[in-house]
């Protein structure tokens, strides 16, 4: 077995490395070309790039950018007051803090376009080691578990929120997973402590993305299993005082973890608080029973989030809040409960693991579902966990269902699995998808037509779970391997090294003026003009902050009387409209602003203005005309009044 999963490992080793090695990511950057650029992108090698995962190519992969511009600081100055650059967009810096984000190494030691692929792919192929590892060593079949690896990994919630904070929590609940099968089963103590060290580091890489309603969701699910398979009673042979020995390992590894997240937390603190003080998100709390924010259509939708593509109107709100997971370990609810039962019946032993695990996805639908009990969902930290992404604690759960209830069905020991549990598995599958298909045959048809041959792989996937509910791995594996392909995995496109814009004509017009005259900056208009201003590193007021600045706000809003708008992460935007209101919410997450350049603010504060349209200000000063593929650029020198 050892040996099987090492060939697996070094299977994934090998398509990261070729990734890497080809300056290949899945980056939708190219959403930017059009507004700098003429013609096909050169860059984009297969797929298409989307507009809808702005968090990645306006803010997230600029603001890298910009960080490799400036040396990699800690404290990055393109926001008035700086920003601590080591939390919320995960970007590379010169802080002890990266040696708990190994995906950001590549910084150190390649060019940015190397560095951009590891840093895309190693989250990624993190996850998928790590179930591919707990499937392996449950079903003992390296290939099916390498396919059902892939089919989670490229699951449309992962796709469609493609990021290290989407892969580091569920890659942390199938290495610990994993861990408690070796602690309990391997005879060598070496690879009990490298299984523990590994649960610990991976855990605690996950536990400094801070992003509670990712990491909360799949933290019960990971405990269920690993507590009832440490109380089942047939996962030991030993005494329980030998079993409680093998945990000693997990412990020391625990300790650590918890250690290097406590002195991540220490020496960040400033910003930690920060975010925590902010109306949105750090004051939110979500109620219990709030089902009108999980959109069943969606969340269950299996088959037809092949159509997230598309026309979704009346089904999500949006391609990403509308992706979920095929809830392949759900359909075996029957197969699990038998399993409990026939054990039980055999043994007289409960199967903790299966109860356990289960237990978990009840807890999840009762915080979906139920509602009353906030004050325990407040304890257990729940209520940090926004209505859309608590459906990565679903995918989590099933996964761990499936390695569960398969490995449970291939141990043999003469049992007759009745065709009851097998119908139970399909009718699951198809009673979940006829419901779905019910319901957006009226409310959304176009999903029905552009969900990708959903008929056909309804019957695949139906097969798989039927052949699944029999003990079978290897082929209902690829069968849903292929399934999941069809679904989701053609969602990222294949893009080859970074859109630098520095490299463009505007972008070296901006280091020239801010090299000229040196002063804060203001994009007007769309968000090109943001991204080229992100990766110049000069400081502007425009742009996304993960929390407001002292600084920043006290300029534009002194007395504070509009702080419930700005104290939040939002994209800022700015307008040079005069008729609209000085500073406004559009949406959660967006703050739009009001340039007026004669007004006391601009005056004292800011230099120059990058807009996409001419401006018409007494306050402004024409500095340059950049003409930059098909756009325009206008470049702005803020001037005294008149």
């Amino acid at each position: 077995m050892r040996r099987q999963v090492v060939l697996g490992l070094g299977s994934l080793s090998l398509l990261f490395t070729a990734l890497v090695a080809l300056r290949i990511s899945g980056s939708s950057m190219g959403v930017l070309y059009s507004q700098f650029f003429g013609g096909a992108d050169p860059r984009l090698l297969v797929g298409r790039p989307w507009p809808i995962r702005s968090d990645e190519w306006l803010v997230s992969t600029p603001l890298t950018v910009s960080q490799v511009d400036q040396g990699l600081p800690r404290f990055n100055g393109v926001l008035p007051g700086g920003f601590d650059a080591s939390i919320v967009w995960d970007l590379p810096t010169r802080d002890w803090s990266v040696l708990l984000r190994p995906h950001m190494w590549g910084f150190f030691v390649l060019p940015l376009d190397y560095a951009f692929a590891f840093r895309w792919w190693l989250p990624f192929f993190v996850m998928t080691a790590a179930v591919f590892a707990l499937v392996c060593v449950l079903w003992r079949r390296p290939f099916a578990a390498l396919a059902v690896a892939g089919a989670f990994a490229v699951s449309p919630f992962f796709q469609w929120w493609f990021g290290a904070g989407s892969f580091w929590p569920p890659a942390a609940a199938a290495t610990a997973c994993a861990a408690m099968v070796v602690l309990l089963r391997s005879r060598r103590r070496w690879e009990r402590w490298a299984a523990a060290g590994l649960t610990g580091y991976v855990v605690a890489v996950s536990a400094v993305s801070l992003y509670p309603p990712y990491l909360i969701p799949c933290v019960y699910p990971a405990a269920a299993f690993c507590i009832g398979w440490f109380a089942t009673r047939s996962s030991f042979a030993g005494s329980w005082r030998q079993r409680w020995g093998r945990l000693v390992p997990l412990g020391v590894a625990a300790a650590a973890a918890g250690l290097a997240v406590v002195a991540f937390l220490t020496t960040h603190h400033a910003a930690v608080d920060a975010v925590n003080a902010t109306v949105y998100p750090g004051a939110r709390r979500v109620p219990t029973g709030q089902s009108a924010g999980f959109p069943w259509t969606a969340m269950y939708a299996g088959v037809f989030a092949s159509a997230l593509h598309g026309d979704i109107r009346g089904f999500a709100p949006n391609a990403s809040e509308g992706s979920s997971f095929v809830l392949l370990g759900l359909y075996l609810l029957a197969s699990a409960a038998w399993l409990v039962w026939s054990r039980w019946r055999r043994l007289r032993e409960v199967d903790w693991a299966i109860v356990a695990t289960v237990g978990s996805l009840v807890l999840l639908l009762a915080f979906v579902y139920v509602p009353g009990w906030d004050p325990v969902a407040h304890v257990l930290l729940l209520d940090r966990v926004n209505m859309p992404r608590i459906v990565i604690g679903f995918g989590t759960v099933s996964i761990l269902l499936l390695a569960l209830v398969v490995g449970r069905l291939r141990e043999g020991g003469g049992l007759t699995i009745p065709w009851w549990t097998t119908a139970g598995a399909v009718v699951l599958v198809v009673a979940d998808h006829l419901a779905v298909w019910h319901r957006v045959r009226a409310a959304a048809p176009a999903v029905l037509a552009n969900a990708l041959a959903w008929v056909p792989m309804l019957v695949l996937l139906a097969f798989a779970l039927a052949m699944f509910s029999r003990g079978r791995a290897t082929v209902p594996a690829v069968l849903v391997a292929l399934v999941g392909l069809v679904v989701a995995g053609w969602v990222n496109p294949l893009y080859q090294g970074v859109l630098d814009l520095r490299s463009t004509s505007v972008g070296q017009a901006i280091e020239k003026a801010e090299a000229d005259e040196p002063g804060a900056w203001v994009a007007v208009g769309p968000l090109g003009a943001t991204a080229v201003l992100r990766e110049t590193g000069v400081e502007a007021y425009s742009g996304v902050q993960g929390w407001p600045t002292q600084e920043m706000w006290a300029e534009l809003d002194p007395d504070g009387s509009d702080r419930t708008i700005w104290d939040r992460y939002a994209h800022v935007n700015w307008t040079a409209d005069p008729t609209a209101p000085p500073l406004t919410l559009v949406q959660a997450d967006v703050v739009q602003v009001r340039l007026d350049s004669c007004d006391p603010f601009a005056q004292q504060h800011l230099a120059h203005v990058l807009s996409q349209q001419p401006l018409d200000q007494p306050c402004l000063a024409a500095r340059q005309t950049v003409a930059q593929g098909p756009v325009t650029y206008y470049l702005y020198d803020v001037v005294p009044t008149r």
